[in-house]
C-alpha cells in the first residue's frame, strides 16, 4: 500500500522531537515553490510529491503517486532515463516539464540521491522558468529593434554629418552664400526630422508586436 516520502520518515521517528521535526518538514516541503518529485529509481515511479509539483504539472499527488514519471514530467522514453540509464547529472540543468495539458514548461531541473529507511531514492526538484524565458525572449526582440533602428538611420546620419561639415568648411572659407547655407541648413534639418519619424515608427511597432508591455508605456510611445 502506498505512502508518502513524510510518512516514511515518521515511521522511522523514535522520539517526540524527531516527530515534532518531521511536522516542520511535511510543512516546508509542501508550501516551498519548488516542484518536489520522490522517485523510486529502479522503477520509477512517484512516491510521493509536494503542493508545487500538483501545480506545476496540472496533477494531483493521488494521480501523481505510484505512476511512472516518464508519464508526467520527463520527455525522456522508458529505458532512457538520463539519471539511472544514461547516468547524466542535474544541477540546475535547463530541461522541460510535460504539464497535464500537454505544455511543455522550461525548468531548471536538479536531481539527488538521499536513503530514507535503508532504501535509496531519487528527489526531483524544479523551478518554473517561464518567466526568465519569456524576458529573454523580451531581450532579443529589443535587440533586434535597436539593430533594426541603426541600420535604418545609420547611413542618413553619415550623409548627414557629411553635409553638415561640408557646411561647415564653407563658412569658414568665408566664401559662401548666406541664403545658400541657410537652404541648406534647412534640408539637413529636414533629414533629422526624417529619421526621428523613423525612430517613432519603429518603437511603435515594437510595442504593437509585443502584448506584455504595460498598457500605459504603450499609449505613450502609440501617442508620440
Amino acid at each position: 500500500m502506498y505512502f508518502g516520502i513524510t510518512d516514511m520518515v515518521k515511521k522511522n521517528a523514535g522520539t517526540a522531537q524527531q516527530t515534532a521535526g518531521d511536522d516542520v518538514f511535511k510543512m516546508v516541503f509542501d508550501r516551498i515553490q519548488t516542484g518536489i518529485l520522490i522517485i523510486e529509481p529502479e522503477t520509477h515511479t512517484i512516491i510521493d510529491a509536494n503542493d508545487h509539483a500538483e501545480s506545476l504539472t496540472g496533477v494531483t499527488k493521488d494521480k501523481l503517486t505510484g505512476k511512472v514519471c516518464h508519464d508526467f514530467v520527463c520527455p525522456a522514453h522508458c529505458g532512457e532515463c538520463p539519471i539511472t540509464d544514461l547516468h547524466k547529472t542535474f544541477h540546475n540543468t535547463e530541461r522541460v516539464l510535460i504539464s497535464a495539458s500537454g505544455e511543455r514548461i522550461p525548468i531548471l531541473k536538479t536531481v539527488a540521491s538521499a536513503t530514507v529507511g535503508g532504501k535509496m531514492y531519487l528527489i526531483e526538484s524544479f523551478v518554473d522558468i517561464r518567466d526568465r524565458k519569456k524576458a529573454e525572449a523580451r531581450k532579443i526582440a529589443l535587440l533586434a529593434y535597436l539593430n533594426e533602428s541603426l541600420l535604418r538611420i545609420k547611413k542618413p546620419l553619415e550623409l548627414t554629418e557629411q553635409n553638415l561639415n561640408q557646411i561647415e568648411q564653407q563658412v569658414e572659407s568665408g566664401e559662401y552664400n548666406a541664403e545658400e547655407i541657410r537652404m541648406q541648413i534647412r534640408i539637413q534639418s529636414k533629414n533629422i526630422e526624417t529619421m526621428v519619424a523613423t525612430l517613432q515608427e519603429l518603437a511603435k511597432k515594437a510595442v504593437e508586436d509585443h502584448n506584455d508591455i504595460p498598457e500605459n508605456f504603450r499609449e505613450f510611445i502609440i501617442r508620440k
